[in-house]
């Protein structure tokens, strides 16, 4: 019945309706089954399978940008409305169905707060062991009172779900576009250095140009939003709560009406500040116009000083300076997005993903203030840069376990590549784990872990035939490796390998 409603809703045009909390909504039936008698617990076991390898079958019909980008995310565990745990042997065994078939649908969230057992973890790990790309973990304890603060009930908020990748969306009620437009952080620091820093006498006066910048930019997107046509939805608005009792199809709105802004290129922006900072305004070792005229060439000429924004200079992620700008930064954001309302009286949303965008912003993007070379990609949502050297993964989650991430509750998920050497032996699965749980203890927003080989994934790219269930995590979504555009396979392999001690 689901498979039959879901593809009725995709053949209509109405992509962003996921699996939502199965593990929630099939549990009294689950129960009343083992009660009754009517199942055991190995025959629905069975039944969860067969009903995960339906999900591999027919997903063409999603009109993603790659093959494996059809929005099959489904939800487990997370709080209840009352603040309680719901975790349940339903949601155990779905990670245990997934991890048994090693296929790249339905793609799974795990929700997680403080009080998650480490068990959890632990289950979500092994899927990452098995190189599936998931669970994406998303943390309860920033998440809902972000959407409070936007204006959704404790009740909706709390019962948020995936729209696709990473966004959230409120099943029933949520008629929220969350992917409307993005801002691409390292184009605006670009051009601000390019245009201002030759007149600017302060590191805070070039930081107050960003945030001007900033401002005028969201406003500027969001002033496209009008007039905008939505097709009708007559099917879809069945399973809307309020639209038969009005008599008023979904297209006209919902509940809720919001906007979500992607932010791109966060790390790459961070960074580029930071070598400012540092380099041009405190020790005053790189002159304004060296650091112009090398950008202007796309540091032609000048590749020691390419090699030192590169490789030396501070970077999100590793340094402790450059954490602090990124909370101005991401704070710059929320709050030129907090006042903008769009025509239906919904609200915008800011986020910290990028979608597609870390490899179309790059494309037309010149030469950056942190030695990144003109075209060459971004990072790809709330990540460190491709080139951060140092550090490892214990410095990236202090770094990107950022105050005030509640305030960019549109999602966007820190990505991390561990190396698949690390998942060789229960204690190591324990540590990664507890590498995750620290995240979220720590007031991390989203997580999302490859279990990668670069050596793999170039063989791969020569002998693909011999590497057809090679699965990797790309923006928010996992795929086959052999499937993926060249661009998407050299962006994945251009990724840091970390390594968990």
């Amino acid at each position: 019945s689901f498979r039959i409603i879901h593809f009725a809703l995709w053949c209509a045009g109405n992509y962003h309706n996921t699996v939502g909390r199965l593990d929630q909504y099939l549990l009294p039936y689950y129960e009343a089954d083992l009660k009754a008698g009517r199942l055991s617990k190995e025959q629905a076991f069975d039944l969860l399978e067969e009903f995960f390898l339906s999900f591999n079958r027919d997903s063409d019909l999603y009109t993603g940008m790659q093959q494996g980008d059809n929005g099959q995310s489904l939800v487990l565990g997370g709080v209840d409305e009352n603040g309680e745990d719901s975790f349940n042997d339903l949601s155990e065994l779905c990670l245990l169905a997934s991890l048994e078939l090693g296929l790249i649908d339905p793609k799974i969230n795990l929700r997680v707060h403080k009080g998650t057992d480490l068990k959890a973890y632990v289950l979500g790990t092994q899927l990452t062991k098995r190189g599936l790309g998931f669970p994406q973990y998303s943390n309860d304890d920033v998440v809902i009172p972000g959407l409070i603060e936007k204006g959704y009930d404790k009740n909706d908020a709390c019962n948020y779900v995936t729209a696709a990748c990473w966004e959230w969306i409120i099943p029933g009620c949520g008629m929220d576009i969350p992917n409307i437009g993005a801002v691409s952080f390292a184009k605006l620091v670009r051009d601000i250095v390019m245009q201002e820093l030759a007149t600017c006498q302060t590191f805070d006066s070039l930081l107050e140009k960003f945030r001007v910048a900033v401002t005028v930019e969201v406003e500027r997107i969001a002033g496209t939003h009008k007039n905008l046509y939505m097709e009708p939805a007559p099917y879809l608005s069945i399973l809307m709560n309020g639209c038969m009792e009005n008599a008023r199809d979904v297209s006209y709105g919902a509940k809720y009406n919001n906007y979500g802004l992607h932010g791109t290129g966060i790390s790459t922006a961070v960074d580029a500040l930071a070598a400012v900072k540092k380099y041009v305004f405190e020790e005053q070792c790189i002159s304004p116009e060296r650091l112009l005229a090398a950008m202007e060439n796309d540091f032609a000429g000048d590749e020691t000083l390419s090699s030192l924004l590169r490789m030396e200079a501070p970077k999100f992620g590793r340094d402790p300076e450059a954490s602090k700008l990124a909370i101005r930064l991401i704070d710059m954001f929320a709050d030129a997005v907090k006042p903008l309302r769009n025509e239906r009286g919904g609200s915008y949303r800011a986020g910290t993903g990028s979608a597609m965008y870390y490899l179309w912003h790059a494309a037309s993007l010149g030469a950056t203030p942190d030695g990144r070379h003109a075209g060459e990609a971004l990072a790809a949502n709330f990540s460190p840069s491709l080139f951060v050297r140092g550090g490892g993964p214990i410095s990236v989650i202090r770094s990107f376990a950022l105050p005030n991430l509640h305030r960019v509750a549109n999602g966007g998920p820190l990505t991390l590549e561990l190396h698949d050497t690390v998942f060789h032996n229960e204690e190591s699965i324990e540590k990664v784990a507890g590498l995750v749980k620290a995240y979220i203890d720590l007031g991390g927003h989203q997580l999302q872990l490859n279990a990668v080989n670069r050596e793999a994934m170039m063989e791969a790219q020569k002998n693909p035939e011999d590497y057809r269930n090679m699965i990797v995590r790309v923006w928010g979504w996992s795929g086959y490796f052999i499937e993926l555009d060249r661009e998407y396979q050299e962006q994945i392999l251009s990724r840091i390998e970390y390594m968990v001690e």
